[in-house]
């Protein structure tokens, strides 16, 4: 079974709407929409869990009244940090579903609303071959690191990270999480050390709104 875990909790501080970021309106529906119809309308994708905040649980309630909707799920995630939403997603998965070992959890920021099928079906394929995948997107310009002085870093080897991030469920019930602040993700989470096999193609429409301004780029 492939289950598609969208993380919609966050409430968007550097985005500046009220109520909060998952909701405001792109395009004629709430942003959270854009990539649950991409996930409901993928014949690989088995189960869709959203995981939201639970102080707004009528507002998205009433965007999921529609029949197409009907087997999206709703579990409550974590305001403070998107890991710790995702946890709960999986959790809320487990209890429900009682997920085996093969089963595959595909993980996605809702905030990233022009997300592919193409990405989507290679984290699957990646991730069934190799147990995980990460979405990545190779480095086209220049970068420095500012301290005392200025350095040129190559960047033939650093990518930028984008989601959706992949994992069989028997990678995630054997590691060691790692309790620290530097996590970020699923794979810091997990303490997981990617390789080239692991990694998918992202895309420059595959971007993260984070801001206001960022809407300008759709």
């Amino acid at each position: 079974m492939v289950y598609a875990i969208i993380l919609a909790a966050g409430i968007g501080k550097r985005f500046k709407y009220t109520p909060i970021k998952p909701l405001y309106l792109v395009k004629g529906k709430p942003l959270f929409l854009h990539s649950i119809d991409t996930f409901i309308t993928n014949k690989k994708i088995d189960k869709v869990l959203l995981v939201i905040n639970k102080n707004y649980l009528i507002h998205y309630q009433k965007y999921l009244q529609k029949t197409k909707y009907k087997n999206v799920l709703i579990c409550f995630g974590d305001v403070s940090a998107r890991w710790k939403s995702l946890i709960k997603g999986v959790q809320f998965a487990n209890n429900h579903f009682k997920l085996q070992p093969q089963d595959i959890l595909v993980t996605h920021d809702a905030a990233r609303i022009n997300v592919s099928r193409k990405i989507i079906d290679k984290n699957i394929e990646i991730a069934r071959k190799y147990g995980f995948a990460s979405t990545v997107l190779s480095l086209h310009d220049s970068i420095v690191e500012v301290k005392e002085q200025i350095k040129y870093l190559e960047r033939s080897h650093k990518y930028i990270v984008q989601t959706p991030q992949t994992i069989q469920y028997r990678f995630w019930s054997i590691l060691n999480p790692k309790n620290q602040k530097t996590i970020t993700d699923l794979f810091t989470y997990l303490n997981i050390k990617l390789t080239s096999k692991n990694l998918v193609n992202g895309d420059l429409q595959n971007f993260k709104i984070t801001t206001i301004e960022d809407l300008k780029l759709i």
